[in-house]
């Protein structure tokens, strides 16, 4: 329902319904983004606090002994984090 709701002010705001969906497309994709480098698409879990990362991000942080989360600064090692595959 509130998805109705915000998708009906959209639609009023930028007038054409294509126009509410490649809005709607960028905000998605947006959150696909790595928050850190915002270039790759999230690719990585921390499992120490379950923030989403690209792989590449990750492995540099880890790399460069920069080794905790960029959100939350929770420490993470070798084994902290994983691939994940968001299909």
């Amino acid at each position: 329902l509130r998805k109705r709701l915000e998708r009906a002010k959209k639609s009023e705001k930028l007038g054409s319904t294509d126009a509410v969906l490649m809005e709607e497309i960028r905000e998605l994709k947006d959150v696909l983004t790595c928050p850190s480098c915002k270039v790759n698409r999230k690719d990585a879990i921390l499992t120490k606090c379950f923030h989403v990362f690209c792989m590449k991000c990750l492995k540099t942080r880890y790399d460069t002994r920069q080794r905790k989360c960029p959100k939350c600064n929770a420490g993470f090692g070798a084994n902290d984090f994983h691939r994940v595959y968001i299909g």
